[in-house]
């Protein structure tokens, strides 16, 4: 294809040379780019104030729970300032067609090694569905302990999304020594909402967390173990694809994608201050590759 198309490449022309497969490149950004529409910088979805002021949770009992359902490595992520150029050039050259960046020198991608090396999220189990068709109130009462505030003026629940804020009232004490097992599932599921939320189910919203993810953690007792790694993945593929089409927002795990960019391409990651020596305060942290 490319012996045959090499003699009629009009350089001057953005591409793609073949649209048979970039079927896509009337709505894409990098088309009102090239016409001199150029939208500007996405504004990208950034961890929210409410869970970054939270103290880390040190409670033995829930961090085992998290460990146990798999999203151990969350707790470890650090946070960042998302550059917000380097994700908008990134979305430039985003495919939605073939879910690949188009960089000069070929194709590149953020595969589930990636997302299970970066953010140490378990790739394999079962894949992550469920209904959405559920009583939402009701969900809230059974499997989160608590009855919400559904009037127009102070609106907790919207549509299936919840306040990130309103479930943060829920862990801001610390839970008794004494509590029984459903107290502590629930607590747990408090804190775990707004973990998923904040960073690898990230919304435009800004402050609110679907409640579709109780599903998966209904049985804490004896938890079923998810692909995690996946869904955040088809997360992020989605909101890439969607702000490739010239649109101002983007939402997913945005920290997967500067972590991923940093570590594919060294020469864009911000110079790492040398500290002591690894093992100098005791034995190192065991973490994902974004520790570092």
């Amino acid at each position: 294809m490319a012996a045959a198309n090499a003699g009629r490449i009009d350089y001057t022309q953005p591409g793609p040379i073949d649209d048979s497969v970039l079927t896509q490149q009337a709505t894409h950004r990098s088309e009102a780019i090239w016409n001199g529409r150029d939208p500007g910088s996405i504004t990208c979805r950034s961890r929210s104030s409410e869970f970054s002021k939270q103290p880390p949770m040190v409670d033995d009992r829930v961090r085992n729970i998290i460990t146990t359902v798999g999203l151990e490595g969350l707790l470890w992520v650090p946070g960042r300032e998302i550059d917000n150029g380097l994700i908008t050039a990134l979305v430039e050259r985003w495919r939605p067609e073939t879910h690949t960046f188009h960089m000069p020198h070929g194709e590149v991608t953020i595969t589930l090694q990636d997302v299970e090396v970066l953010l140490g999220l378990p790739v394999d189990g079962d894949a992550i569905s469920g209904s959405t068709q559920k009583t939402w109130v009701n969900v809230c009462r059974d499997f989160l302990g608590f009855q919400l505030v559904t009037q127009n003026n102070h609106k907790q629940l919207d549509g299936q999304r919840i306040l990130i804020n309103r479930l943060l009232e829920e862990v801001a004490n610390p839970l008794p020594p004494d509590a029984e097992e459903d107290q502590l599932h629930k607590y747990a599921r408090c804190y775990i909402l707004p973990l998923l939320g904040d960073t690898i189910f990230m919304d435009k919203s800004g402050d609110r967390v679907h409640l579709m993810w109780v599903q998966q953690l209904e049985n804490l007792h004896n938890p079923r173990r998810y692909s995690w790694g996946s869904a955040c993945l088809a997360w992020l593929y989605r909101e890439l694809c969607r702000a490739s089409e010239d649109t101002s927002q983007i939402g997913g795990c945005l920290l997967l994608l500067q972590y991923w960019a940093w570590a594919r391409f060294p020469y864009l990651c911000p110079t790492v201050e040398r500290g002591p020596p690894v093992g100098a305060y005791g034995p190192s942290v065991r973490g994902p590759l974004s520790l570092k």
